[in-house]
C-alpha cells in the first residue's frame, strides 16, 4: 500500500503533466502543429491517470477538437477510443451481454462448462473497443439459437432502453466492465447498428458454403476480423477439455492455420 507521501508525490506529478499538456495544446494551436505522432506522444501521458469528467479528460477533448480542424477522421477515432476507455459505451455492451446470457442459457461448451461464462464472456472481454465487446457477446447467437440477427439486435435495443429507465445502479457492475460515468447512456447510431449487423452476418458460418469461403469473407471487415480472432483464441484454449481427442487436436491445428490467415487480413486493413 502506498504511503501518504507517495500518494502526494504521484498527485503532484500528475498535476505537472496536466499543466505541461495544457501548455502544449495551446502551443499546438498557436503554431498550427501538424505532427500527429509527436502530439500523440505528448498527450498520451494524460491517459495514464485520466478519470471520467476530470480535467485531464476535458483537456484531451480540447486536443481532439484541435485535431478535427485538419484531420477529422483521426480525431473521430481518438474521440471514440477515449469514450471506450472511460466507459461511456459500457451500457450498450452490458445490454448485449445480458441478451447473450439469456439466449445461451443452459448451453455447455465441449468441456461441459457453462458456454456463456467459459467462452462468450472471455471473447467479449478480449475486445478493445465497445463494438468488439458488443459483437463478442453475440457472435454465436445466430448460430446457436433460433433468433435472426434483426430480432437479437431488437432485444439488445429493448434491454438498453430498460437500463436507461432503471433507478438502481446494480446493473453497472455486470461482467466487471469499466463502469459507465454518471447516468448518461449512449445509444448506437444507425451506422453503428449497420456495422454490428454486418459483423454478425459474417461471423455466422452457417451461411458459408465451406470453411475456406467462411474464412475468406472476413477480408476487409475490421470489426468482424477482430472479433473472430478473439473467438479463435478462446477456441484454441483446449485446457477447457479434460481429455482432448484426436479430433480436438486436429481442429486445433486447423484453427492455428486459420488464425494466421486472419491475422494477415487484419494487418492489411491497417495498411
Amino acid at each position: 500500500m502506498l504511503t501518504e507521501d507517495q500518494l502526494e508525490l504521484i498527485a503532484e506529478e500528475q498535476m505537472q503533466t496536466l499543466r505541461r499538456c495544457r501548455t502544449m495544446v495551446a502551443g499546438f494551436k498557436a503554431t498550427k502543429e501538424k505532427d500527429i505522432e509527436y502530439m500523440d506522444d505528448v498527450m498520451d501521458e494524460l491517459l495514464d491517470f485520466m478519470d471520467q469528467g476530470s480535467e485531464a479528460e476535458h483537456l484531451y477533448r480540447d486536443y481532439i477538437a484541435y485535431l478535427s480542424s485538419f484531420t477529422p477522421d483521426l480525431a473521430q477515432r481518438h474521440f471514440l477510443e477515449l469514450e471506450d476507455r472511460l466507459g461511456y459505451w459500457t451500457p450498450a455492451v452490458i445490454a448485449a451481454g445480458m441478451v447473450a446470457r439469456e439466449l445461451h442459457s443452459g448451453q455447455k461448451d465441449k468441456g461441459g462448462h457453462d458456454y456463456f461464462e467459459s467462452h462468450l464472456l472471455p471473447v467479449a472481454k478480449s475486445g478493445f473497443s465497445w463494438k468488439e465487446k458488443f459483437v463478442g457477446f453475440l457472435h454465436d447467437a445466430v448460430e446457436d439459437t433460433d433468433y435472426p440477427i434483426e430480432v437479437i439486435l431488437q432485444k439488445v435495443q429493448s434491454t438498453l432502453d430498460s437500463l436507461a429507465q432503471r433507478r438502481d445502479d446494480a446493473w453497472k457492475d455486470e461482467f466487471n466492465l469499466v463502469p459507465p460515468p454518471g447516468n448518461s447512456i449512449f445509444f448506437p447510431s444507425e451506422d453503428d447498428w449497420k456495422e454490428i449487423e454486418e459483423a454478425l452476418k459474417l461471423l455466422n458460418h452457417n451461411t458459408a458454403p465451406d470453411r475456406e469461403s467462411y474464412i475468406c469473407r472476413f477480408r476487409g471487415h475490421r470489426l468482424a476480423l477482430q472479433v473472430k480472432l478473439n473467438d479463435m483464441r478462446s477456441n484454441m484454449d483446449i485446457s477447457r477439455i479434460p481429455s482432448p481427442s484426436p479430433r480436438d487436436l486436429e481442429r486445433l491445428e486447423r484453427y492455428k492455420a486459420e488464425y494466421n490467415t486472419l491475422t494477415e487480413m487484419l494487418r492489411d486493413t491497417y495498411n
